[in-house]
């Protein structure tokens, strides 16, 4: 039988929250984690679904690189390799991290997703017609 590692991820996940996670019988919204665990199953759920782990329409060459520089950097990106992060800036509050969810889109809003390799900068409706009109460049507002 040939290594499947998105069942051995799975198998793992299950079993870890098979055994720290909490939940009654019957009830499937009753499972919780504790607070330090409960980001684990999100970070598998990119884990699976990342360039490392799913090698379908990648070369070969691709695959190897990927892996490469996963394991060349730290642990903190490493992290942000698997799962991306996404900084929402908005004129109300300071830079903060913001859900990978549509819901993290707004009209007043600035997002920056960073995943190691692409930087992807959204910039909501309000704020794309600001740089249209060119506010961006007047002196008040640099």
């Amino acid at each position: 039988a040939e290594f499947d590692p998105i069942r051995w991820l799975d198998k793992a996940l299950i079993n870890l929250c098979s055994r720290f996670g909490d939940f009654q019988k019957d009830t499937p919204s009753s499972f919780s984690l504790s607070p330090r665990l409960s980001i684990f199953p999100q970070f598998m759920f990119h884990l699976r679904r990342s360039q490392f782990v799913q090698v379908f329409n990648n070369s070969p060459d691709e695959t190897a690189y990927f892996r490469m520089i996963l394991n060349r950097e730290n642990v903190t990106n490493s992290v942000v390799m698997v799962q991306p992060s996404l900084i929402s800036y908005s004129f109300h509050s300071g830079p903060e991290p913001a859900l990978l969810d549509v819901a993290a889109i707004a009209a007043d809003r600035v997002l920056l997703l960073d995943s190691f390799f692409t930087v992807v900068i959204f910039h909501g409706s309000t704020i794309a017609q600001w740089r249209k009109a060119g506010y961006h460049n007047e002196p008040e507002h640099q």
